[in-house]
C-alpha cells in the first residue's frame, strides 16, 4: 500500500462506509454491530465534555471523509478538519454542501454497486471548514479547546514531530484524543522515526506538557468488500494540556 492509496477509489469507498454506512454495510453480522461508527464513538466516548468550556472550538487532524467533524459540530461552535487526501476532503465538502454523496462500493471481483451516503440528522455543517494539508506543517490559525487525531500517528513521516506540535494547537486545559494501532510501515514513516514500543514512547513524549486522563482500547472494523474486513484494536488516550 503506497502513500497515494488514500487518494484512490477503493480507499474512498472504505472510508465512506466506515464513516457513513449503516452497520449492515460496515460489519459482516449483527454480532459485530457494537464496533460500528468508529468516528462517532471517538467523539461521543473520547472527550470529557463536562470539563470543556461552552461552545468549544475543535480541530481534527487526519479527518478523512469527515464524520467525526460532523459529530463535533453538534456541540462545537467551530470545527476545522484537515487531511492530506484531496479525494477525502472533496467528498467531505460535497457531503457538507449537498447532505449526501453517491459513490461506488466494491462487491466481488471487479463488481461494484452505487451507494448513497448521507449526513445524519442534527449535525451543523455550517460550523465546519475542511482543508487539504499536512498535519505536521499546515498553518491552522487560533488554538483550540479540543483536538482529535484518530489513527494518524503511524501515517506521518515524523510522528514525534506531530506529538510535539499538539501542544501549540491547544489552549491550556484543552483536551487531546489520540488513537493509533501503531502499524508502522516504511512507506509512510522511515524506520528511524518509528516510535517503539508505541504506547510507551507516545506517553514519554506527551507527558512533559500533557496530563494523561484515560487510556483504553477502541476497536474498529474497516470493510474492503462484503467478505473481507480489517479488524484493528487501536489504543485510545485522552490528554489534558497543562497550564
Amino acid at each position: 500500500m503506497s502513500a497515494d492509496f488514500y487518494d484512490t477509489g477503493p480507499a474512498l469507498a472504505q472510508y465512506l462506509v466506515l464513516h457513513y454506512g449503516p452497520p449492515g454495510w460496515q460489519l459482516p453480522s449483527e454480532a459485530f454491530h457494537a464496533l460500528a461508527d468508529f468516528p462517532v464513538r471517538c467523539v461521543r466516548e473520547g472527550f470529557r465534555w463536562e470539563e470543556l468550556p461552552p461552545d468549544p472550538h475543535a480541530l481534527e487532524l487526519g479527518c478523512a471523509v469527515g464524520r467525526s467533524c460532523f459529530e463535533l459540530s453538534r456541540i462545537c461552535r467551530r470545527v476545522v478538519g484537515l487531511d492530506r487526501s484531496e479525494t477525502f476532503i472533496e467528498a467531505a465538502r460535497l457531503l457538507q454542501k449537498n447532505g449526501s454523496l453517491l459513490s461506488r462500493v466494491p462487491l466481488e471481483g471487479d463488481q461494484a454497486a452505487e451507494r448513497l451516503f448521507s449526513l445524519p440528522p442534527g449535525v451543523r455543517p455550517e460550523r465546519i471548514s475542511f482543508h487539504v494539508g499536512d498535519a505536521l506543517s499546515s498553518p491552522l490559525g487560533d488554538s483550540f479547546d479540543l483536538l482529535l487525531a484518530a489513527n494518524l500517528l503511524d501515517r506521518v513521516p515524523h510522528p514525534a514531530a506531530l506529538l510535539q506540535r499538539f501542544s501549540s494547537l491547544l489552549r491550556p486545559g484543552g483536551q487531546l484524543l489520540l488513537t493509533s494501532p501503531f502499524t508502522w510501515l516504511p512507506e509512510y514513516t522511515p524506520r528511524q522515526h518509528w516510535l517503539l514500543p508505541g504506547s510507551e514512547r507516545v506517553a514519554a513524549l506527551l507527558e512533559p506538557l500533557f496530563t494523561l486522563l484515560s487510556r483504553w482500547d477502541l476497536p474498529l472494523v474497516l470493510r474492503e468488500h462484503p467478505r473481507k474486513f480489517q479488524w484493528c484494536l487501536t489504543e485510545a488516550t485522552l490528554w489534558r494540556k497543562k497550564a
